[in-house]
């Protein structure tokens, strides 16, 4: 049975329209007529649904009963991005593309060479929350990604993750991210630290080793930093079998 997405809440006795896209493609195709079952999703659960109406360029559903929840995290396999602040436009685009490949958390931080400063940050969390939700509706994201509040790198405590990576071309040390993750569980929990475009400073490199990052390189090319942890949590998604 197809299934149609509704971006709204929903219950039993509902009564609602789908998708103008999704109309387009029922009454184009003829796929359905009145009274016909057929199952809709919101971000919370799955419905089962009857058509009571097919206008010219809209269907009609009434909401009969939920099937089942939407699938919850995997709280076993949890990607935490770190990133350091940059200019609006490219952590705009950062936060859409993590909903997307379904990063779980977010800390930014202000390190030394970061383009945006923690206090300017601040001011931005309640509008990188708005994005995060349209992305998530756009995207059909059941998980909600979770944005702390911007810090400072000094501030960085208590990471509990299993596997911490820090992505970094400045270590001498540095292994392959294939290398470090060769040995690793696909369905376990990991941290990401991303840095600014200059790269980070030895002083913010010190914070990492006291907080017992590996030190990792993404290939032989250089990543832009909206990017960088974008590749990485898709590897991780592929390894774990999500896509």
């Amino acid at each position: 049975m197809k299934n149609y997405f509704i971006p709204h809440k929903l219950k039993p006795g509902d009564v609602t329209n789908l998708s103008d896209e999704d109309s387009e493609l029922i009454i184009g195709n003829k796929l359905h007529t009145l009274e016909d079952p057929i199952e809709v999703s919101n971000l919370e659960g799955v419905f089962l649904a009857i058509i009571t109406n097919i206008e010219t360029a809209s269907v009609e559903v009434e909401i009969v009963k939920k099937l089942r929840d939407v699938k919850e995290i995997d709280n076993n396999y949890h990607i935490t991005l770190i990133q350091s602040t940059m200019h609006d436009q490219k952590f705009d685009f950062l936060l859409e593309k993590a909903v997307e490949v379904g990063i779980h958390k977010i800390i930014p931080i202000e390190s030394k060479y970061s383009t945006q400063s923690r206090n300017k940050a601040i001011k931005r969390h309640g509008m990188w929350n708005k994005k995060i939700k349209e992305a998530q509706e756009q995207s059909r994201n059941p998980n909600i990604l979770d944005l702390e509040k911007p810090i400072k790198i000094k501030d960085l405590k208590n990471i509990k993750s299993k596997n911490k990576i820090c992505l970094s071309t400045e270590v001498i040390t540095e292994k392959s991210f294939k290398d470090i993750l060769h040995k690793k569980e696909p369905h376990t929990t990991y941290t990401i630290a991303v840095g600014p475009e200059k790269g980070w400073s030895s002083s913010d490199l010190k914070v990492f080793e006291k907080l017992d990052f590996e030190f990792s390189k993404m290939g032989n090319n250089i990543l832009r930093t909206e990017t960088a942890g974008i590749v990485a949590a898709s590897i991780l998604n592929f390894r774990a079998g999500l896509y």
